[in-house]
């Protein structure tokens, strides 16, 4: 029973940031129409970020949010305006073919930058907290406070700002959006400005977790692909159950199965994903409502 109860809670915490991660690829892909398959790169971008603030200032990369998030949220509305405003009205293919472009970019250039070598930023917190004889990491405790705010905080802006419902207007229907003057363009500009800064939030914190290296942004965007298909397209709660189900999957299976570790438990994820593309490709939480209609 105790087994048990450090997996459940362990999978909730690995969920934890799974959700966070995915967040950014779910709403563009529910507002936009742009399936970004440089997401994982985002999140090495940010994690790369934190490294450098952490070497050269001493930043812990909690309190490298506050500076990670804005400058993500700058490249994010560039990279929007410049790169993918010209592929949005395109066919799916020409956007994955951008994004899958724009991947291999930023991974060489990290690459280039910081080499092959798997980089971690080390914290005096990682001591796990005992409760009831269950260790709760205090890195992970602190992953899920940050990615409950960042939900929080996102699902007010979109459900009671005047940019929220721009966004979900475009999301909804972007030409009954432009008919009423909705600057559409500029929705989606914020729309990427948001979630890269949100993709880079997780990635700054995954640093104190898992090894940063040019080349872990591609079994990141297949895990939100994987999350997206749990929770449903766009659906912000949806992203947090997803999440906690796929860590829940992958820690389970790396306890349960012995001699295998974690390898199994990221191979079941996928198998998960092809087993809900074919029985549910709705998503499992159908009853959750999308980012265009109005209880988000």
């Amino acid at each position: 029973m105790e087994l048990l109860s450090q997996t459940l809670v362990t999978g909730i915490l690995v969920g934890a940031f799974y959700a966070v991660m995915v967040l950014g690829f779910s709403v563009i892909w529910g507002v936009m129409g742009v399936i970004n398959v440089a997401h994982g790169e985002l999140v090495m971008v940010g994690a790369y970020l934190a490294i450098e603030l952490d070497v050269r200032y001493g930043v812990d990369p909690f309190v490298a949010l506050v500076v990670v998030m804005p400058v993500m949220f700058v490249a994010g509305w560039v990279l929007q305006r410049v790169l993918i405003n010209r592929v949005v009205e395109r066919p799916h293919l020409v956007s994955l073919l951008v994004t899958f472009g724009l991947s291999i970019l930023l991974a060489s250039a990290c690459k280039s930058a910081y080499g092959g070598d798997p980089r971690r930023i080390s914290v005096d917190y990682t001591a796990p907290l005992y409760v009831a004889g269950i260790a709760i990491p205090q890195v992970r405790l602190m992953i899920l406070g940050v990615a409950l705010a960042i939900m929080g905080a996102l699902s007010l802006l979109l459900a009671r700002t005047r940019l929220g419902k721009s966004i979900r207007a475009a999301a909804q229907n972007k030409n009954a959006a432009r008919i009423v003057g909705i600057p559409i363009d500029r929705v989606y500009a914020v729309t990427f400005g948001l979630c890269a800064a949100i993709t880079a939030a997780s990635g700054a914190m995954c640093a104190t977790i898992l090894p940063v290296h040019p080349f872990m942004g591609g079994p990141l965007t297949l895990k939100a692909f994987t999350i997206t298909a749990l929770g449903g397209l766009g659906r912000i709660p949806g992203a947090l159950l997803g999440g906690i189900l796929l860590g829940m999957v992958e820690v389970g299976v790396a306890t349960y199965v012995p001699g295998i570790g974690t390898n199994l438990g990221i191979a079941t994820s996928f198998v998960l994903l092809v087993f809900v593309l074919i029985v549910r490709p709705q998503g499992l939480l159908r009853g959750l409502r999308p980012i265009g209609e109005s209880d988000v």
